[in-house]
């Protein structure tokens, strides 16, 4: 099928419609992603657990958890899935779009069962609940690899120059972000709904359920707005998936970022899942108020987004990546504070951490998409071969890896302690996601930026001018 060799700029409204993509897999993908430890590991308060247990709570083979094992074959499963989608996505020639193929497809599945996870058919213990959380968690993570891996391979497709895709990358984070936001409404949102006669699990399946709506309708809209043989840059990849992941992998600037990668969505997660667990247990909160520190953050990390697309361009985004993994270990380390101090004092560092927080969860948000997305675009210049999607199905691989580990970890040491009395389980994890961080450092200093800026420079454009 033959491709446009110079597409159309996609509008700003079409822009802003893309990002609703990311918004709303974020929002669907919230659920299983956040709340699985919530759910299915319940924190306990004054009034005992949050909600009846479905699955057994205690350790098997020792350290582990059903959960913990759900959770992590789960995000193996769908990163082994990252290439094979990855691969049928590059090579697929179809009128509708190589990408928006997959997203059509993938979009209701995931939704549904971003509900269906919490939905276990026995009240109580029960085996069966175990099985239904793993068969459900497995078609979850397939559906939305499905629809994920071709929408990121979008953004260095739609953006036909650096800074189109840094600005690309802004606004699906500022998507991811508003759907992360409205996630972390779950806990007042659930208290709300009780005030209205529902029981904590009716009520918390009844939020789910908005979230899915709303996700759903999010994810459609590029699929039915954005036209691909319009808009994308589309070089043709013939070789096979595993092929073309392995070399990806030969770059190594790529394999460089992926590393760092790994560190920081490890801690990221044991943050995101763990968030319940250090506002109850360690700053003493309800949990209603996990919602509240997240939003203060977001509005926060939304107001210096701005600078940091500036200070990107002005300073590069190796540099600023870097500054901001720093930050974070630090907000790990004043969490752990938290945890060995008491009354006031603990309330006072956690309050300040999620003010820092604001930094790096805007630095974080918007320039590894980019940067991954300047990696296909150069090594498509470099080898002739874009593969988009490949290089973003082993990015998401990385990424689902460290996910896996982190809600692997966070019911293990949790085991450890997870109570006001016994915290030492939820202080360990900020600890851990200190040390991890600081690794995350190590590895990006050794990323060459001004090697991939040199290959972008050159692709030229029509008019023969540098695309930069």
């Amino acid at each position: 099928m033959n491709q446009a060799k110079n597409p159309e700029n996609l509008p700003l409204w079409k822009k802003i419609v893309f990002a609703a993509g990311q918004f709303g897999w974020s929002l669907g993908g919230f659920s299983v992603g956040s709340l699985m430890n919530y759910f299915y590991f319940p924190p306990e308060t004054a009034d005992g657990l949050v909600f009846r247990p479905y699955i057994f709570q205690g350790a098997v083979f020792g350290v582990l958890t059903i959960l913990g094992l759900a959770s992590g074959l789960g995000r193996v499963f769908d990163a082994f899935n990252d290439p094979w989608i990855a691969g049928i996505s590059d090579r697929l020639k179809v009128k509708f779009g190589r990408r928006r193929t997959f997203m059509a497809i993938s979009a209701l599945p995931t939704a549904l069962l971003s509900v269906l996870v919490f939905t276990p058919p026995i009240q109580g213990i029960s085996s069966v609940n175990a099985v239904w959380l793993v068969v459900t968690v497995l078609l979850f993570y397939l559906s939305i690899t499905a629809y994920t891996i071709p929408y990121t391979a979008l953004i260095a497709e739609l953006g036909h120059s650096s800074k189109d895709r840094l600005f690309l990358s802004t606004l699906t984070s500022v998507g991811w972000a508003l759907g992360f936001f409205i996630g972390n409404s779950v806990y007042a949102l659930k208290d709300v709904f009780m005030s209205l006669g529902l029981e904590p699990e009716g009520a918390f399946r009844a939020v789910l359920i908005g979230f899915s709506l709303i996700g759903f309708t999010a994810m459609i809209l590029p699929v039915i707005f954005i036209d691909e043989n319009r808009y994308a840059h589309r070089g043709e990849s013939k070789e096979k998936p595993f092929q073309a992941i392995v070399n990806s992998l030969k770059n190594v600037n790529f394999r460089i970022l992926l590393l760092s990668s790994f560190s920081y969505f490890l801690a990221n997660t044991l943050l995101e899942a763990g968030i319940v667990f250090y506002v109850t247990i360690l700053m003493g909160m309800p949990e209603s108020m996990a919602f509240t520190l997240m939003a203060v953050m977001f509005i926060l990390s939304f107001v210096l987004y701005p600078f940091v697309v500036k200070l990107a361009d002005r300073k590069g985004k190796k540099q600023l990546l870097a500054a901001g993994f720093i930050v974070q270990a630090f907000v790990f380390f004043l969490i752990f504070l938290c945890g060995i101090t008491n009354g006031s004092s603990s309330l006072i560092i956690g309050w300040t951490a999620i003010f820092i927080q604001a930094v790096p969860s805007a630095i974080t948000g918007i320039l590894p998409n980019a940067m991954v997305s300047d990696i296909a675009r150069a090594d498509g210049i470099a080898t002739g071969s874009h593969k988009a999607a490949s290089f973003f199905a082993c990015n998401g691989f990385t990424m689902k890896l460290a996910v896996s580990a982190g809600n692997f970890l966070l019911p293990s040491f949790l085991l450890l302690g997870k109570s006001v009395d016994n915290p030492k389980g939820v202080i360990v994890s900020a600890l851990f996601s200190t040390a991890v961080m600081t690794g995350g450092v190590y590895f990006l200093s050794q990323y060459d930026e001004r090697g991939i800026e040199r290959q972008l420079a050159e692709e030229k454009n029509p008019a023969g001018v540098p695309v930069l």
